[in-house]
């Protein structure tokens, strides 16, 4: 019941603060988190695992061959590089609090899925599990990476996407 209480106040959260909408899945008995366990949302088949980089007003993510360069504002461009950095202001910012509350109510990001562009709006997915419950909340690329990096969670961006809107840079 605590759990379930927990699991709520965090998307009640997100709701508020209007970074996600999402669904909830459980995890097989024994609560062994594996891609064998038929959960497709943490499978990363067609996805490259990412590095993250900002600049001015730009999220780079970079695989391989291919960097994706993703337009944001300058808080959330702050926002991440001070979360890569491991840099928290004196006064914490909306993703500092939000993964406060995860860590205190012991919800484990994932990972983030960068998953379709559709008319110049990128879309993705950040994944959290806590306990045998896995949430896979729809969020703008800027908020999942945000809580991401502050977590040590892997950026995972789909090979199509990379292909058709990344730069080849090598």
């Amino acid at each position: 019941m605590k759990e379930k209480i927990a699991l709520a106040a965090v998307v009640a959260v997100a709701f508020l603060t209007g970074i996600f909408a999402g669904s909830r899945t459980g995890i097989p008995a024994g609560g062994m988190l594996t891609e064998l366990d038929g959960i497709p949302q943490l499978s990363t088949e067609g996805f490259s695992k990412a590095d993250v980089q900002v600049g001015p007003l730009m999220i780079y993510l970079t695989s391989g061959c291919y960097r994706l360069s993703i337009i944001t504002n300058e808080i959330q461009a702050d926002s991440i590089g001070k979360g890569i950095q491991n840099i928290t202001d004196e006064r914490p910012t909306t993703h500092d609090t939000l993964n406060s509350i995860l860590e205190n109510f012991n919800i484990q990001p994932l990972m983030v899925k960068v998953e379709s562009l559709r008319d110049g709006t990128y879309y993705s997915k950040i994944l959290l599990r806590q306990g045998n419950e896995i949430l896979n909340l729809d969020t703008r690329p800027s908020d999942a990476i945000a809580v991401a990096v502050r977590a040590g969670a892997p950026v995972y961006v789909k090979n199509e996407l990379l292909e058709k809107a990344g730069e080849k840079i090598c």
